[in-house]
């Protein structure tokens, strides 16, 4: 009688922790999100998505007005994403977590129908950065170790899933890129068509600038910045208009700067020189504009700011024409515009082939709550509030 008593005891035990695996929405075995006839997706690729699209979402939430981050009322606030498209913050997440998974079988999909892989020495690359976030953080080089896995391991992500969607997707996503657009691609893009492109939307332009102010520091060690006098303004733009001249009249710009620097006694060229793409435009909205304005080997003057923060620059056109063959023989620089150029219509690709795309869907997909993710913030009005934690998923990914 006291066997059979032990016995029971052990059955009982056994039967607390399926209940409580089952109870806590696990599975003793490993359980998956979406799946075409060729692939199955981990249930950790779609939640790792989810954490993506959460983060995303928030960042649109916060632009709006009634944003609050000391609770979850945002998730029924309506936002706009970077295409323009307007959703109730809840719904764009769990929408947005679905294509981001689906991508992944796509791409998949995709690649076997180009014949396309990703090579040994890539798939190894995106493993031993997987590890170091995954074990110290993407920023552990510069000092701050926060494991990926602690962020994401509660929620049910394990390693594989995050260096999948994390890693081994975008390598995929480039590889079927290439297969597209590079030369022998399925729609390859000609060197003639790119130069085209090039010289419609990049721009070769050169700038340099003087401060139209003085910095002083008083005895207490404060600074602060003095707006010039009248005349040594003048002085300036008398300069700078006069370069202006000298290279709208056909002097070449490295000998209009050489003769600035040597003028000015400058331990260096102050001149800065760049060939990007017109829409990324890095060095400010007002160069953009007057850079636009002006024709091919033509220069201006731009001043910028007011007072103590004035400054005045001298931009300068070059003809990215006649530098669009030398400057798409370098790979990465070829590559770099194909991407600019191509971006759009691979985009759109992705689409049409989730479109298509013959897949099945997990129930228990539908289960998980974006809201798992947040965490409220500290009202600012109270020193003792802590605000709401968001709710933590017990799910684990086997």
């Amino acid at each position: 009688m006291k066997q059979a008593v032990k016995i029971g005891s052990l059955l009982l035990a056994v039967m607390m922790v399926f209940t409580a695996v089952f109870a806590s929405g696990c599975s003793l075995q490993k359980q998956w999100s979406y799946k075409t006839g060729d692939k199955e997706l981990a249930i950790g690729v779609y939640i790792y998505n989810l954490d993506v699209a959460f983060q995303q979402a928030q960042s649109y939430a916060k632009k709006l007005d009634d944003y609050d981050g000391t609770n979850d009322k945002w998730f029924d606030l309506e936002i706009t994403d970077d295409d323009g498209n307007k959703a109730v913050a809840r719904q764009w997440i769990k929408d947005k977590a679905q294509e981001l998974t689906l991508t992944a079988l796509a791409v998949e999909k995709a690649l076997k129908d180009e014949g396309a892989t990703v090579d040994s020495a890539t798939l190894q690359s995106a493993d031993e950065q997987a590890k170091t976030n995954w074990n110290v953080g993407p920023y552990a080089n510069m000092g701050y170790v926060m494991p990926m896995s602690k962020e994401l391991e509660p929620h049910g992500v394990s390693f594989d899933s995050y260096k999948y969607a994390a890693f081994e997707v975008p390598a995929m996503e480039q590889v079927l890129f290439n297969a597209l657009y590079e030369k022998g691609g399925s729609q390859e893009v000609s060197d003639a068509d790119l130069e085209k492109y090039f010289d419609e939307n990049y721009i070769d332009y050169s700038y340099m600038s003087a401060n139209l102010y003085e910095s002083t520091t008083d005895e207490a060690g404060q600074s602060s910045n003095v707006a010039l006098s009248d005349d040594a303004v003048k002085k300036i733009t008398d300069k700078f208009d006069g370069m202006v001249k000298e290279l709208n009249s056909g002097k070449a710009f490295d000998d209009v700067s050489k003769a600035y620097t040597e003028s000015e006694g400058l331990d260096s060229d102050p001149s800065i020189s760049n060939t990007e793409l017109l829409e990324k435009f890095s060095a400010g909205d007002e160069l953009k504009a007057e850079l636009e304005k002006l024709d091919s080997g033509k220069a201006a003057t731009v001043k910028v700011g007011e007072g103590d923060s004035a400054m005045i620059y001298l931009v300068y056109k070059k003809d990215a024409k006649a530098i669009a063959k030398d400057y798409l023989e370098s790979a990465s620089n070829r590559s770099e515009v194909l991407s600019n150029m191509k971006n759009k219509d691979f985009q759109s690709y992705i689409k049409d082939l989730i479109k298509e795309l013959k897949y099945e869907k997990n129930a228990a997909v539908d289960g998980y709550d974006p809201k798992m993710f947040f965490v409220a913030e500290k009202p600012t009005t109270t020193a003792e509030s802590s605000g709401s934690e968001g709710s933590d998923s017990s799910a684990s990914e086997g």
